[in-house]
């Protein structure tokens, strides 16, 4: 009787592990801005000053940490990041250093639809 209660519940654990891993979809890749897109202008590694002369203030951002955050005794910077859209353009992706506060962009998202 235990065993097959350990067994049941061993098969619920997978099926639920697996229904979980089947929902998570992957993002999908990211469009390189077109030539004449002030987006096109922005580099991986720019601060956040860089892109506000380049682009001004974004329409909006949101912030959000990563799973690196997570990781017992992980020291490295990129626990957060920092998401800038600018509408009819797409979005700027920063990681925030932990210790300093800074941001450096990792990613460019062109998305006019945005």
């Amino acid at each position: 009787m235990m065993r097959r209660r350990l067994t049941s519940s061993a098969v619920i654990l997978l099926l639920l592990t697996l229904a979980a891993c089947r929902a998570r979809q992957p993002a999908p890749p990211a469009t390189p801005p077109p030539a004449g897109s002030p987006l096109a202008q922005i580099q991986v590694g720019m601060t956040e000053i860089d892109v506000r002369k380049t682009l001004g203030e974004p329409t909006s951002s949101r912030d959000y940490i990563t799973g690196k955050a997570f990781i017992p005794w992980y020291y490295g910077s990129d626990t957060a990041r920092s998401a800038w859209t600018y509408a009819g353009q797409g979005e700027v992706v920063f990681s925030r250093n932990r210790y300093t506060g800074g941001l450096k962009v990792v990613r460019v998202i062109y998305d006019p639809s945005k």
